[in-house]
């Protein structure tokens, strides 16, 4: 019998597990192969209603984030179909589709073995294996996401017509972690209307960096002349940059518009995971 984990709010916090609030690595490891061992015993085909009742899998594998959360543990377990038998037992015992384990187990053996007779026992014994390779790299994914999920852009512009725009980016990251500074596209609409794109790898400027603790800031600073207000079309995009963060699959995005540039521009803003655009418009 398997017995009842403890909550999962003592060893992960955010998007992932910090290091800084885990008990143990092994205290992880072993609560994650436990719930694997209940979400293969439990009735039914994998569903993300399913999946939802193990916490600690959830928060390992998305945090707060239940459809990410899922989509990540069927990625994973698809992956782990590829690996060694015993990798790929435990994933297809949990992951086939079938309502019993008996019948997952059942599958698994055919599966893996399709020239020999294999029973469910077989299975089993592969998938027991296996659990503890799975509940070690979700634990460890699940600590790395830990680090990238503090990761911080904090980008402000600045600026007026006459001087041009002043974008500050700050950047803060895990000093764990090796971190890459953003890359930078900038796309300007000259007086043809033919827009000119020119790419820079911040890495290659210096930067003024600050430690705390266990976390570092860099800051960058760009410099961009604005195009003249009679040869944009209304509503259409003068200026654009694109921010693109190079060490983490995900981080916090803050935007602040203190730029001086109505009646004749302004500001919008998008975010998508490590992407943010600021698009400078020509008013109506």
């Amino acid at each position: 019998m398997i017995a009842p984990h403890r909550s999962a709010d003592s060893l992960l916090v955010g998007p992932g597990a910090a290091p800084s609030a885990l008990r143990a690595h092994a205290d992880l490891v072993d609560i994650i192969r436990r719930e694997l061992l209940q979400l293969r015993k439990s009735h039914g085909s994998l569903t993300i209603q399913k999946f939802a009742q193990h916490e600690t899998l959830r928060h390992a594998c998305g945090g707060d984030d239940l459809l990410d959360a899922y989509a990540k543990f069927r990625r994973e377990m698809t992956r782990f179909q590829t690996q060694g038998r015993i990798e790929a037992a435990a994933a297809l015992s949990i992951i086939a589709e079938a309502d019993t384990v008996l019948d997952r187990l059942q599958v698994t053996a055919e599966t893996l073995s399709p020239d020999e007779w294999r029973d469910q026992r077989t299975a089993r014994r592969w998938s027991d294996a296996g659990m503890p390779v799975l509940a070690e790299h979700l634990a460890y994914l699940a600590e790395v996401q830990g680090r990238l999920g503090r990761e911080l852009l904090n980008l402000l512009v600045e600026g007026d017509i006459d001087v041009g725009i002043r974008l500050t980016i700050d950047q803060m990251t895990h000093k764990e972690l090796d971190s890459r500074a953003p890359e930078i596209r900038i796309w300007r609409s000259p007086e043809e209307n033919i827009p000119q794109e020119l790419t820079l790898g911040l890495e290659r400027f210096q930067s003024t960096s600050v430690e705390q603790g266990p976390y570092m800031m860099r800051r960058h600073v760009l410099q961009i002349d604005m195009p003249d207000a009679t040869t944009v079309a209304p509503e259409t995009a003068a200026l654009a940059v694109t921010i693109t963060g190079q060490d983490a699959p995900m981080r916090t995005v803050i935007m602040e518009d203190h730029s001086q540039l109505r009646p004749h521009f302004r500001v919008r803003w998008a975010t998508y995971r490590t992407i943010a655009t600021m698009t400078i418009e020509a008013m109506p």
